[in-house]
């Protein structure tokens, strides 16, 4: 009997740790290329990624987990304007909100996120991530042969933007 009430009352605080996410109810956004001739050509494919704009609930918990919120000190905030935008391409949405950016050849430049909710603004920065490289050895030639076949694998190396949170990325508003 004693066990049953103690598993029932641990599954709400267990229930209540973690956070709910809001569903996405919008169709993905696609990023706009914003020369096209130059980026086009590097394109990959694309990857989606999941936006989601959060606030923290009290600052002085989240200094005593060394300024990292944890996800029962954050809530959703919906309906957040937000921008993400490099120097290959841009796009608006509303939080939240499935973004499909480039996987591209050659490493991209970062891509920095700005969402506006009311009086709430944040930013966050989107490091590129190698996601497959070309491999090429030393050939029998010598460190010459090497260097250039070094060089070209570089030039055909794919990125990729990743998340910076377990449900995509998310931009802390304040």
């Amino acid at each position: 009997m004693f066990r049953k009430l103690a598993l029932a009352g641990a599954l709400p605080l267990a229930l209540g740790a973690c956070m709910q996410n809001a569903e996405v109810t919008a169709p993905p956004v696609t990023v706009a290329l914003k020369n096209q001739n130059a980026t086009a050509p590097r394109i990959q494919g694309y990857k989606e990624l999941t936006f989601r704009t959060h606030v923290v609930l009290d600052k002085e918990k989240m200094k005593a987990t060394g300024g990292q919120p944890s996800s029962a000190n954050m809530r959703e905030v919906v309906g957040a304007r937000c921008t993400v935008e490099s120097t290959e391409f841009k796009a608006t949405f509303i939080t939240p909100a499935k973004v499909n950016v480039p996987v591209l050849k050659r490493r991209p430049t970062p891509a920095y996120v700005q969402c506006n909710a009311g009086e709430q603004s944040g930013r966050t920065m989107l490091k590129p991530e190698l996601n497959g490289t070309v491999v090429g050895g030393a050939s029998a030639a010598g460190l010459l042969a090497a260097a250039i076949t070094a060089g070209i694998a570089a030039g055909r190396d794919n990125w990729s933007f990743i998340g910076n949170h377990t449900s995509g990325v998310s931009i802390l508003v304040e």
